[in-house]
C-alpha cells in the first residue's frame, strides 16, 4: 500500500514505464517470427533447445505485456504477426549464425531490461523487469556455454602482463592526432572488439536481408548498410592491428545463397532500425570510455554515419506506413486549436 492507501496496481504508469512496456512489446513481437523460423531450420539439437527456450519466453512476455496494456487501458501496439514470417522458406542461416544471433538478443535484452528496471517505480513493474533481466541473463549464459562447448566463442584479444602498476606521467597519453601514439588500453580494446563483432553480425544480417527483400528500394537500403558496416569494421580492424592485436572473425559465410524471404520487408527493416539504435548506444558508450583523441574522432564519425542511415530507415518505414507511433506527450497546442 502507498501513502494514499492505494495498491501499486492503482498507481498510474509514468512516461518511462509506458515507454519501456511499449518498447519491450515491440521487441518481443518482432523477435517471435524470427525465432519461429529458426525452430524450423535449425539442425543442431543443442542449439534448437536454446531457440525453443527463447521462443517460449518470448510468447510468455507477449502475453504478460498484453495483459498490462489491457489493464492500464492503453492501446495494444500493432507489432508483428505470423503474416511477417514464412516458415517454409529455405534455410537462410547456419546453426552457428543463429546461435550468435540468440546470444546477441540476450545481450540486448540485458541492457534494455536493466534500464527498464532502473527507471520503473511501480513494484509490479520492477518485479517484472527484474524477472525479465534474470531470464535474459540465463539465455545469454546458455548461448555462451554452447559457443564454448562447440569452439565457437570469440574471445577478445589477450594482453601481456605488466610487472607492476604505474601512473601516467605525460599528457601525451591522450594524444592520437599526430606523431607517436600509445597502444590501446584494455577498455579501449574491449570496446573496439565489441563494436567490430556487433557490426560483423549486423553486416551478415544485412547481407541476408538484401538477398531476400522484395522491394528494390529496401534492397538498396540494406546494401548501403552493408557498406557502412564494412567501413566501420575496417577502421576498427586497423586500430587493433596498430597495437599488434588480431581482429575477430566475420559471419558472412554463415548466410546461405537463398533468395526466398523468410521475413516481410517490414520486419527486416524494423530489425535493422533496432540494430541501428543498439549500435549508436554501444558506440556512444565506447566514446565516453576512450581517451585517445583519434578514437573519439572515429567514434563520432561512426555515430554520424549510423545516425543518418537510421534516419533513412525510419523514413522508408514511414513512407510504407510501417512506422508505429510510440506513446508520446499530448500536443496541448493542437488540442487548443480544435475548438
Amino acid at each position: 500500500m502507498n501513502e494514499k492507501g492505494l495498491s501499486p496496481q492503482h498507481i498510474e504508469l509514468t512516461s518511462s514505464e509506458i515507454g519501456a512496456i511499449w518498447a519491450t512489446y515491440m521487441t518481443e513481437s518482432a523477435s517471435k517470427p524470427v525465432l519461429t523460423y529458426f525452430t524450423h531450420i535449425v539442425e543442431d539439437v543443442e542449439i534448437k533447445g536454446l531457440i525453443d527456450v527463447a521462443l517460449v519466453k518470448c510468447k510468455e512476455h507477449i502475453g504478460t505485456l498484453t495483459e498490462i496494456f489491457l489493464k492500464e487501458k492503453f492501446p495494444l501496439p500493432i507489432g508483428f504477426s505470423d503474416q511477417d514470417v514464412n516458415i517454409n522458406a529455405p534455410r537462410l542461416y547456419s546453426d552457428s549464425f543463429m546461435l550468435y544471433f540468440i546470444r546477441q538478443l540476450g545481450k540486448a535484452a540485458i541492457a534494455a531490461h536493466g534500464m527498464a528496471f532502473s527507471m520503473s517505480a511501480r513494484k509490479d513493474l520492477r518485479d517484472l523487469y527484474f524477472h525479465y533481466l534474470t531470464e535474459a541473463a540465463k539465455i545469454e549464459e546458455m548461448a555462451k556455454e554452447i559457443e564454448l562447448s562447440k569452439g565457437l566463442f570469440i574471445r577478445p584479444p589477450y594482453l601481456g602482463k605488466t610487472a607492476e602498476a604505474s601512473m601516467v606521467e605525460q599528457q601525451g597519453f591522450l594524444r592520437g592526432w599526430f606523431g607517436e601514439r600509445r597502444t590501446l588500453t584494455a577498455a579501449e580494446i574491449a570496446h573496439i572488439s565489441m563494436n567490430y563483432m556487433n557490426n560483423a553480425l549486423g553486416k551478415s544480417l544485412l547481407i541476408s536481408f538484401s538477398q531476400t527483400a522484395k522491394a528494390k528500394e529496401i534492397r538498396n537500403h540494406f546494401i548501403k548498410g552493408i557498406e557502412i558496416a564494412g567501413s566501420i569494421m575496417e577502421v576498427l580492424r586497423r586500430l587493433l592491428e596498430e597495437s599488434s592485436l588480431p581482429s575477430p572473425m566475420t559471419w558472412d559465410t554463415e548466410v546461405t545463397d537463398s533468395t526466398v524471404a523468410p521475413f516481410s520487408d517490414k520486419l527486416m527493416l524494423f530489425h535493422i532500425t533496432a540494430l541501428n539504435g543498439i549500435g549508436l548506444g554501444n558506440i556512444g558508450g565506447s566514446l565516453a570510455l576512450s581517451m585517445r583523441h583519434d578514437l573519439s574522432a572515429k567514434y563520432l564519425k561512426m555515430i554520424k554515419d549510423i545516425g543518418f542511415y537510421s534516419e533513412d530507415s525510419v523514413n522508408i518505414m514511414i513512407k510504407n506506413n510501417w512506422f508505429e507511433r510510440p506513446p508520446q506527450a499530448m500536443d496541448r497546442n493542437y488540442l487548443s486549436k480544435q475548438h
